[in-house]
């Protein structure tokens, strides 16, 4: 009618035949609906609608002044004061963007990450002694000591060296003395064994000391956590019985499931060339080239340790443990003992213990008497850069038998005087081409000419200690290479029990139980690529919103207070982490920690906790982690919301394959932290796998 009325002439739906629409009501339908969909752009209210969803209490605001503004223009120059107001608050919003976050407050906390050196991330190479570069052009190449004898200056208490020493000593017992004692009483091979526990633990104990571990926590570990958290989220929205949880989350996964949690020969045989491709980095030089050996450390380490010490941190037993300890307020227990005296680090484990002679081990001087060997070590210490060692070391030697002699004269004194000079600035001088590194208590005795009384046999001491490691790759270098085999069938899993109790248990039992994938992707981190969140008050604001359901309102609190207190936040958590690190490095909670290591891997006949403390410490875990959240928050996000909540993360934390996929997730991250040389080796390999 109103049409009709403006004289345009549209006919009626009744005037149409069969009560249908004509031609010309179409037309002038769709002429109508082209209007509106222009109109609805120029007023953008699609924009409009969505700004009024995401800032409810704003626009309300916004539209009370406005009314006010025109039903009482008289006051317009009070209100002005409250439209300035709002100006600033948009002008302000709309100049600062997610990117413009204010400085550290609190300028007292200062945090300084660490700094990764030379000598751990290049431990097969060659470094000049004089500057210390890997590739020196000014100097001759040296080579670096550290290679061979990485505890050279690392010395830890007696207490923590004496936990480690009888964790490494029952790692011999169980998996080496049981078949070895049957071939032969010679402590030979063990001792190179012993030596070569050593070079790992030294290198793994240098290498946690030049990483940045809160950063990796913070920026790595945390990320990767969001997205299991995301994970469990999503997989509960689906099932709604907590016993499907973990299969729904497993399916989830999909194909970004872990490799080694596909089946447990699966995870048996990740860890397995995990450890080799570690080899070249945690084994002594040209120790790769003995493949009995390797074979024999690749099978304990995954096996028999690496396997049972995941499984443990995965058990939901021992996270419920963990998480109790973290949440706990109460002050850290202190030492009731002094601490105990430093000492050189694993000497005493590495000490040998065969007391017979080796046929095989050659002493400088039959190499010297014997030409032909003289000249294949002269070319092995060209090949290492090492032939300055064999000078000083024939040099002592010579000096060694003139200043023993009885009732020496003032004239060869003084022979020897200088004669000792030329050595300390040949092979102790920093600009000198021949620098051998030397403890530093052996050049102050040079420097101060303590020649009779002690020279002598510290530098006899210091030249074996030099020499031993060059002729015994020397030996080993000389020998024919033995055919390698087609397949290796060693597996050493325990020897108080039969593989397959490692491998299928009642806990894990055959881990996602699932085929192998067709589909691959190339060895990316599919977890630190995907998150957009960074920092802890990112990752407590994912958690806050995804897990606790926080209201729209807090929500847009907390993005307006990120620009403010975000990297207050970052530096607040990596001073705290640092101090709770400090706090966990003492001698004592070391010990503590060891202990319970060994206890995970070795005390397989003890009596299992009952089903009955599992379920009281469980019990325990979610009343701490419920009485763990502020007050202040649960009036925020109501009561129920709060436990349902709770609840969810720590039905997450009781499925033990779920807690294998995140410690096998976090497991890599931290491996490729500490040795990053593995991140070059992934990038020529197409997997970590060995079928792949």
């Amino acid at each position: 009618m109103w049409l009709r009325r403006r004289g345009l002439g549209v006919p009626s739906a009744s005037a149409s035949e069969g009560g249908t629409s004509s031609p010309a009501w179409t037309e002038m339908g769709s002429w109508v609906r082209t209007i509106c969909g222009r109109l609805k752009q120029r007023l953008r209210l699609d924009v409009g609608r969505e700004i009024c969803r995401q800032y409810p209490l704003f626009c309300f605001l916004l539209l009370c002044l406005s009314v006010a503004s025109l039903l009482l223009n008289r006051y317009l120059h009070v209100l002005m004061i409250f439209w300035s107001f709002v100006a600033g608050v948009v002008t302000f919003y709309c100049s600062l963007g997610p990117d413009s976050l204010l400085p550290n407050i609190f300028f007292t906390i200062k945090y300084k990450p660490k700094q990764l050196g030379l000598q751990e991330l290049f431990p097969q190479g060659h470094s000049c002694a004089v500057c210390g570069k890997v590739k020196c052009k000014r100097h001759r190449p040296s080579l670096l000591l550290e290679n061979y004898q990485p505890w050279l200056d690392l010395k830890v208490s007696s207490k923590v060296d004496a936990s480690l020493s009888e964790v490494l000593e029952l790692v011999l017992e169980n998996f080496v003395y049981p078949w070895y004692r049957d071939v032969t009483d010679d402590e030979s091979f063990v001792d190179e064994l012993r030596i070569t526990l050593r070079f790992f633990a030294s290198v793994l104990v240098r290498r946690i000391h030049k990483v940045d571990i809160p950063s990796i926590i913070t920026k790595k570990l945390l990320k990767a956590a969001m997205k299991h958290i995301e994970v469990i989220v999503k997989a509960r929205q689906k099932v709604k019985n907590t016993e499907y949880l973990q299969q729904a989350a497993l399916e989830e996964y999909g194909p970004e499931l872990h490799v080694a949690l596909r089946s447990r020969r699966d995870e048996l045989q990740y860890l397995r060339k995990l450890t080799e491709l570690l080899f070249p980095y945690i084994l002594p030089p040209k120790a790769t080239d003995c493949r009995s050996l390797t074979l024999l450390i690749r099978e304990i380490l995954s096996g028999s340790v690496l396997l049972p010490s995941l499984d443990f941190l995965a058990d939901p037993d021992t996270v419920n443990h963990l998480l109790i300890i973290f949440i706990d307020d109460s002050p850290p227990e202190k030492a009731t003992e002094p601490a105990s005296p430093l000492i050189p680090f694993l000497q005493k484990f590495a000490e040998p213990r065969n007391k017979k002679p080796s046929v095989l081990k050659l002493e400088l001087k039959q190499i010297r008497e014997q030409q032909d060997l003289l000249f294949r070590f002269m070319n092995f210490l060209k090949q290492e850069g090492a032939v300055h060692v064999l000078q000083f070391c024939l040099t002592v030697e010579e000096f060694n038998d003139r200043i023993l002699r009885p009732e020496l004269s003032n004239d060869e004194m003084l022979s020897l005087h200088e004669e000792l000079q030329k050595i300390y600035k040949t092979y102790c001088l920093d600009e000198s081409i021949d620098k051998i590194r030397f403890d530093p208590f052996i050049v102050e005795e040079i420097q101060r000419r303590k020649i009779i009384k002690s020279v002598p046999g510290k530098l006899m001491k210091e030249k074996g200690q030099h020499l031993e490691p060059f002729i015994m790759s020397f030996i080993n270098s000389c020998e024919s290479p033995k055919p390698k085999p087609s397949r290796p069938e060693l597996t050493i899993l325990s020897p108080t029990s039969e593989n397959n109790k490692k491998l299928f248990n009642d806990l894990f039992k055959n881990n996602a139980n699932r085929a192998e994938n067709t589909e691959r992707k190339q060895n990316q981190n599919y977890f630190m690529e995907v998150m957009t969140v960074d920092g802890v008050y990112d990752y407590l604001m994912y958690v806050g919103r995804v897990v606790f359901q926080v209201p729209d309102w807090l929500h847009h609190l907390l993005m307006g207070t990120r620009i403010l207190f975000k990297n207050t936040l970052e530096m607040y958590t990596d001073y705290y982490l640092q101090c709770k690190l400090e706090q966990l490095f003492q001698e004592h909670r070391l010990v503590s920690l060891i202990t319970l290591l060994r206890d995970a891997i070795f005390c397989e006949n003890t009596e299992p906790r009952s089903l009955q403390d599992k379920q009281k410490g469980a019990k325990q875990t979610f009343e701490e982690m419920m009485n763990y959240i502020p007050d202040l928050i649960v009036k925020c996000i109501g009561e129920e919301t709060k436990y349902e909540s709770i609840r969810l993360l720590f039905d997450g934390l009781q499925q033990p394959v779920l807690n294998k996929q995140l410690t096998y997730v976090l497991l890599d991250i931290v491996i490729q932290e500490l040795f990053p040389e593995l991140n070059k080796v992934q990038k020529e390999a197409t997997s970590m796998t060995p079928w792949m």
